[in-house]
């Protein structure tokens, strides 16, 4: 008889590890805010802006989008995976009314809009987490995997820096996004996977549509987004530019090649 080794996946196991601290982190929730909250600058408020404008669903859908022209496999895996995460965070935000750190506490430092209900949990991080799993799902790059994991977290502490959100908030906002990225792969993803292309096929009118609509939503981003929206417009102007450059640039190689 063979012997089966029980190999746990890491994301499993940061899971595990995130549901359990969270019960710690939320003892010493507001503790933990001010401290971290009350360590900023100039500099610092300019770069925890920028985080947290990227991690805005909009822009991430868009960045997601793009990935169409290379492989729609991850823009579908990963618009599944952003939106059921963004349906679930607003479900438990209506059920779960939180206040924010604006509203429970006296002296909280700002950047962006004051934002007083909705606190529990982080759609932002939820978001940014869905996203990064995302790409690094169809990834064999270690190095690109640790990065995405490091701009999930990254948005997530800069809705602490700038005033929006408890650390548990961030912690849950994660927690949803990786569970819902297990739901995902065992159940969803298998049975859609062979629908879909893993390679942009031209000739198919419907994709043409999707192309298109990727191209407006990023001139939108661009030109409407960042300016009206955006709560740092320099990050969503570098954002929308950067998916339009790399949209044009894979559409060149592919039309050289056709």
């Amino acid at each position: 008889m063979s012997k089966r080794h029980l190999i746990v996946p890491p994301r499993v196991i940061l899971l595990i590890a995130l549901v359990v601290s969270s019960f710690f982190i939320n003892a010493y929730n507001t503790e933990l805010f001010g401290q971290l909250n009350s360590l900023h600058s100039n500099l610092s408020d300019a770069f925890w802006v920028s985080m947290t404008t990227m991690g805005d669903g909009l822009l991430l859908g868009v960045v997601l989008g793009m990935f169409i022209i290379v492989n729609p496999r991850i823009t579908v895996f990963g618009l599944l995976l952003l939106l059921s995460s963004s349906i679930t965070v607003n479900f438990i935000k209506a059920i779960v009314p939180e206040l924010r750190p604006a509203e429970m506490l006296g002296a909280v430092h700002f950047v962006g809009p004051v934002l007083r209900s909705g606190s529990f949990p982080s759609g932002h991080s939820a978001a940014a987490f869905a996203t990064a799993l995302s790409i690094a799902h169809f990834s064999s790059s270690r190095a690109l995997k640790v990065c995405l994991l490091l701009f999930g977290t990254l948005v997530g502490l800069s809705r602490i820096f700038i005033g929006a959100h408890f650390p548990n908030d961030v912690v849950w906002g994660i927690i949803v996004a990786l569970i819902l990225y297990e739901v995902l792969c065992e159940f969803w993803w298998p049975r859609i996977e062979f629908f879909v292309p893993d390679s942009p096929p031209m000739d198919n009118s419907y994709f043409r549509f999707a192309l298109s609509l990727e191209v407006a939503l990023s001139l939108f981003c661009l030109v409407v987004y960042s300016q009206m929206f955006a709560e740092y417009p320099p990050a969503a102007i570098a954002v929308s530019s950067g998916v339009l450059t790399f949209f044009v640039i894979a559409f060149v190689k592919i039309v050289k090649n056709y």
